[in-house]
């Protein structure tokens, strides 16, 4: 695994909301290594917002900003409920 795969990996347990921790961590063991250098881009950009905006993004309780309207929060929105084999 390459340095920023690694780096996204502890970032995904480490958000700061507890909420967010579970589904980024389910995010992280589901898709991060598979994704598409764009959307690991993507990812990247999304990770910098502010807590609470994400997790309102990802429920669906806040309107998503159209630069996010993409296949990552398609797969965080999958992770949900999500629950590991």
């Amino acid at each position: 695994m390459d340095g920023r795969l690694k780096r996204l990996h502890h970032k995904c347990k480490y958000m700061g909301m507890h909420e967010n921790d579970v589904i980024f961590a389910r995010f992280a063991e589901r898709y991060l290594d598979n994704l598409s250098e764009t959307e690991v881009s993507q990812f990247e950009a999304l990770i910098e917002e502010n807590d609470v905006d994400i997790f309102k993004w990802i429920t669906g309780k806040l309107d998503l900003p159209p630069e996010y309207d993409n296949s990552v929060m398609t797969k965080l929105r999958e992770c949900q409920d999500y629950e590991p084999a």
